[in-house]
């Protein structure tokens, strides 16, 4: 879970949508159905640091974390 929170908290979220192409988004079928546009990449910006915050929070405490992935 730490090295989790640690990979989070060193990536920037123009890191981690760098090589995201929103077309193969839409082509997977990827939730939210958003991915019209470049821009659409956008939405998800303001949720990164609070994500990574929640992140470091339960590592620090020995809390885990379930993802679930569908």
């Amino acid at each position: 879970m730490l090295l989790a929170a640690d990979i989070l908290r060193q990536t920037t979220y123009d890191q981690l949508i760098r090589d995201v192409d929103p077309s193969e988004l839409t082509k997977s079928e990827v939730y939210p159905h958003i991915w019209d546009s470049p821009a659409s990449l956008e939405w998800a910006r303001d949720l990164f640091t609070p994500l990574t915050e929640f992140f470091r929070g339960a590592a620090s405490t020995d809390h885990a974390m379930l993802i679930w992935l569908d």
